[in-house]
């Protein structure tokens, strides 16, 4: 099924990767952070330390708001904007892992039941009036369905990268358990555990005691230190779990892509070292410093990985399924046979005329091109890409893509929309150059 596009001023794609990345950060920080709420109060409980355990209920008040608050909100983010840029994928994703949702939605239920429990609790267990027990007996429940959370949606994101043998079988397990499943929940659960201690350091800054302040300050930059080893073997058992295209296509098929893949190997050592420089002691006003620019590191190597694990899907949103466009590859030759016009409701033609022609081509870029490219917008900007290139050049650049440029869908439709759509693209483009 064929469905409208979403218009916007500013590229889909762009603010897909915006609100993911974000929401990736604080996502994989609840992930981590149950585990290190828990850890943390067990410390705090075996050295009778009752300044760890108001800090630790202070930080359980800030992880209540930033995940549950603003994760939630940008995670609903998420669902609206692919629903509007990527409406195909988008269904497909829910159809065939509709279980596998309703799955994580009851473990995400969990996961708030046993948090706000675990929160709204923990003086109750300061002041004895509820056992260590059973209050940690919460936080655990809080760890265990945030990390099952992540179980889920590790298979269904990886699905999308490397469909493996569904594409075959078009079973559930074999797109749910796909190749990349096992070496990315290594590498994610490391990098959530790694998170917790990124935003730990944070808050144990305010500590007001100098000696439990500068204890729980190095304790926070193990879990920095120490996820590194399942880090770095998570990612380079990804890496090796990707077909040979995807491999080439991440490392040298396209320019936007390569500062991404050039940041992550020097932002990952620098994060590393800057978990380390917190063993030594320094004053307050540098640790505090120090700690917002360790906490930027992590969102840029969380930005750095996510963006080139979406990008090396190109040309594909469903790797051998479902372009980035959102066109099935099973319907190419139809659609080049019959026209894109003629298998879409909304188009508002169905051939191409010389009277229609601009606007034909409008609706072929919002279709076939939109959801990569912009036009005068950051990312990916046709203007500079086309200018010069006339109609004649344009049309050999659409008529080549999917073999000279194999990570660039195939055009899919008649020689006349082609024609179309590169007439439409030279006049946008002379026309936002002429400005």
């Amino acid at each position: 099924m064929q469905y409208p596009v979403w218009q916007l001023p500013v590229n889909g794609g762009l603010l897909i990767a915006l609100i993911s990345v974000i929401h990736v950060f604080v996502a994989q920080f609840a992930v981590g952070g149950g585990f290190f709420l828990v850890m943390a109060e067990r410390k705090g409980h075996a050295e009778g330390s009752n300044e760890i355990l108001q800090w630790v209920k202070r930080h359980s008040r800030f992880f209540v708001l930033l995940t549950m608050v603003f994760g939630g909100v940008t995670g609903v983010g998420i669902w609206l904007i692919i629903s509007l840029v990527s409406p195909a994928a988008t269904s497909q994703l829910v159809h065939l892992f509709l279980y596998g949702w309703a799955t994580e939605w009851v473990f995400f239920l969990g996961e708030i039941a046993a948090l706000l429990v675990y929160y709204y609790t923990f003086q109750r267990c300061i002041s004895g009036r509820m056992s260590k027990r059973d209050h940690m007996t919460a936080g655990w429940l809080y760890a265990l369905f945030a990390f099952l959370s992540l179980f889920m949606i590790n298979g269904i994101i990886g699905f999308m990268l490397t469909p493996g043998e569904w594409l075959r079988t078009g079973d559930f397990w074999d797109g749910f358990f796909n190749p990349t499943f096992w070496p990315a929940l290594v590498f994610r659960f490391s990098l959530c555990l790694l998170l917790s201690g990124l935003f730990a350091m944070i808050t144990a800054l305010r500590i007001p005691g100098p000696e439990t302040r500068e204890t729980m300050v190095r304790w926070s930059a193990k879990w920095v230190c120490l996820p590194f080893v399942g880090l770095l073997l998570g990612a380079a058992w990804y890496f090796a779990a990707l077909p040979p295209d995807q491999q080439a296509m991440i490392l040298r098929r396209t320019e936007d892509i390569r500062p991404f893949v050039l940041a992550w190997p020097v932002v990952t050592p620098l994060l590393f070292l800057g978990g380390l420089a917190f063993f030594v002691k320094a004053g307050g006003r540098a640790r505090a410093v120090l700690a917002g620019v360790v906490l930027l590191l992590g969102l840029a190597q969380v930005g750095a990985f996510e963006w080139v694990r979406e990008t090396g899907r190109r040309p594909w949103v469903i790797h051998g399924y479902m372009y980035s466009n959102g066109i099935r590859a099973a319907d190419v030759e139809r659609m080049r046979r019959d026209g894109a016009l003629s298998l879409t409701a909304w188009a508002g033609a169905h051939e191409v005329t010389d009277a229609n022609r601009l606007e034909v081509g409008r609706f072929l870029w919002a279709q076939q091109c939109s959801s990569c490219h912009g036009m005068g917008n950051p990312m990916l900007d046709m203007v500079p890409r086309a200018a010069r290139r006339g109609v004649a050049g344009l049309e050999a650049q659409l008529a080549g893509q999917g073999k000279l440029l194999p990570y660039m869908p195939p055009f899919c439709g008649t020689p006349a929309e082609r024609n179309a759509l590169a007439v439409y693209i030279a006049h946008e483009v002379e026309r936002r150059t002429q400005r």
